[in-house]
């Protein structure tokens, strides 16, 4: 069938290091059932629905290349990304196109505080999910929190968000940066281990840096040094602990890593467990919530072209703006205030805390800790009387 007769969608995300694989196979997974799905209904203007996905690596040069590559090939809107770093980085190539872009997982504040025209998000901004962590952290009871942190953007600004929202709560926080690529893992332990000896001692520590390295290390470190639980937390606000190659990196033996997701677990829409079963059966794996993003911005652009009766892009932004999508976690649809980061945005996708019990776990077996919503769930971190796990 000829290019001009299909409506095609280009998907963006990481499907080669040094980018999380996983999460670029996830999202064009989902995406690809999406484009399957509005196909088996008549596809979009009595059209049928291509998508195109193109790998960013997980950096910026590879992801603004991607998109210059599916502009060439002459897509009608833009959907994907993982990578906040990439995602801030092609948002200002793709306004200067002026082809409709839906955010899918990337987080980072500045992607929708520019207020471009041009781009929608599904995920929620960092400063919101990145609170709701920093409050569950302090309900759990955490006294001393510690952040191993490399240094860029996205961990600074997420580091930051939880610093803030701690002090009002009078848990104390501290960052141990991380400045190089191949860090000493033990120089890095030692100064928690120096910190475990002055009231109060450290209780958690939040794993803001790549993996596989240096996390495998750090991890390994830190098993060596019997700092895991029970006697030291390990927390993962950037929800990475999904995928099963983070545990490939973090070892089997450590459980009870609390971590943002997108999803509450057995709590789909009807579009949601449409998906689960579909996906599970065609790629043997129960989907993520990144699956789910994927799978949510295709539809959003689907609909609004089929509301707009034209593929012209600024009229599918305008219908972008207005529609509203019975997506996987819920109802789909974009506000736009006045200022700041609710530009465009989906306000909001189910945002909660949770743990898995045991390593690889199903995501649709793991615990809920926390909601955005409704606080606490009556869960809670498995300890004993003196706070420790079992």
């Amino acid at each position: 069938m000829a290019t001009r007769e299909v409506i095609r969608i280009g998907g963006l995300g990481p499907l080669s290091p040094p980018g999380i694989v996983q999460a670029g196979r996830e999202l064009r997974d989902g995406m690809e059932l999406a484009a399957q799905r509005v196909n088996e209904a008549g596809g979009v203007l009595g059209r049928p629905l291509q998508l195109v996905f193109e790998d960013t690596m997980g950096t910026q040069a590879a992801g603004v290349a991607a998109v210059n590559k599916l502009l060439r090939e002459g897509v009608h809107a833009l959907a994907g990304e993982f990578h906040s770093l990439v995602a801030d980085a092609i948002v200002e190539p793709v306004q200067r196109a002026g082809l409709p872009f839906v955010c899918a997982s990337a987080t980072l504040d500045a992607i929708t505080t520019r207020r471009l025209g041009c781009v929608f998000r599904v995920a929620p901004p960092q400063s919101y999910g990145w609170r709701v962590y920093a409050d569950f952290l302090a309900a759990e009871g955490f006294r001393h929190v510690v952040a191993l942190q490399e240094e860029n953007v996205y961990w600074n600004r997420g580091a930051g968000v939880i610093e803030a929202r701690l002090r009002d709560s009078g848990v104390r926080f501290t960052r141990v940066p991380v400045w190089s690529a191949t860090p000493s893992a033990p120089a890095l332990v030692d100064q928690l281990e120096r910190m475990m000896s002055r009231p109060p001692a450290p209780d958690i520590v939040l794993l803001l840096i790549a993996y596989p390295e240096p996390l495998r290390s750090v991890v390994s470190e830190l098993r060596i040094r019997g700092l895991v639980p029970p006697a030291l937390f390990l927390g993962e606000p950037a929800g990475r602990t999904v995928f099963s190659d983070w545990w490939d990196a973090a070892g089997g033996d450590v459980t009870n890593v609390p971590f943002l997701a997108y999803a509450r677990p057995q709590e789909l829409a009807p579009e949601g467990h449409r998906l689960s079963g579909r996906f599970e059966r065609e790629h043997g794996r129960e989907p993520t919530f990144v699956a789910f993003e994927g799978y949510d911005s295709v539809l959003a652009l689907a609909r609004a072209i089929d509301a707009a009766q034209t593929t012209d892009p600024a009229q599918v932004c305008h219908l972008l703006r207005r529609v509203e999508v019975g997506g996987t976690r819920g109802t789909v649809a974009f506000s736009t205030e006045p200022k700041g980061v609710v530009h465009q945005q989906w306000r909001w996708p189910p945002v909660g805390v949770v743990a898995y019990q045991y390593p690889y776990q199903r995501f649709s077996a793991a615990v809920l800790l926390w909601e955005a919503e409704r606080g606490g769930t009556g869960a809670t971190l498995r300890r004993d009387s003196q706070g420790r796990v079992p």
